[in-house]
């Protein structure tokens, strides 16, 4: 048995604001925890993209209350950072759409563009503010200033000893009151 933790609260999730499909797409939800199989689960093949190869993941369900014979009318993507993660696999939900408004024409080309669109909003970049000013010298030295104590932390021709006397550098508790307008402990 499968089972697999379907995200379906990312903000990025784009879909059609509908109660009934809410409560098809909760349904889905809970049919997922149980086994992904169940649900009329797809691996979408993703040729011409390996990156995306068995990490898009589809589904077809009917909303709560449609009664097609013949098809379920509702198709949801999601996609598995790690398809062999333990159980419960984590998917997480990127499309979702009505089968009667299904793209035409390169489907896979469509899906990779819309997993695109979803990662490339979802995935922010973080950078380490670095508390420091640099300066040059007329000796060509790099002078290092701390920004939060206000101290000298280094003058050095090495790039390398000032990068790594940054990544050492801490300043004391009362210089950093001091800094922020605060009086000393």
């Amino acid at each position: 048995m499968s089972r697999c933790d379907l995200d379906l609260q990312h903000p990025k999730f784009r879909h059609a604001n509908d109660a009934a499909l809410e409560l098809g797409l909760s349904k889905l939800r809970e049919t997922v925890a149980k086994d992904h199989k169940l649900s009329g689960w797809v691996n979408h093949p993703m040729p011409k993209y390996p990156l995306y190869q068995n990490r898009i993941w589809k589904w077809d369900f009917a909303p709560e209350g449609s009664r097609s014979s013949t098809r379920k009318g509702w198709r949801l993507y999601a996609y598995v950072p790690d398809p062999k993660a333990p159980e419960p696999i984590p998917a997480i939900a990127f499309l979702c759409y009505d089968k009667t408004d299904a793209p035409t024409g390169d489907h896979t080309k469509f899906v990779a563009k819309a997993i695109k669109d979803f990662l490339a909003a979802t995935i922010e970049i973080q950078t380490k503010e670095r508390p420091f000013r640099r300066q040059v010298n007329s000796d060509g030295e790099t002078i290092s200033l701390c920004l939060k104590c206000c101290e000298l932390v280094i003058i050095s021709a090495d790039i390398a000893d000032v990068e790594l006397s940054e990544d050492t550098h801490e300043c004391a508790p009362a210089d950093i009151a001091a800094s922020e307008g605060h009086p000393p402990d």
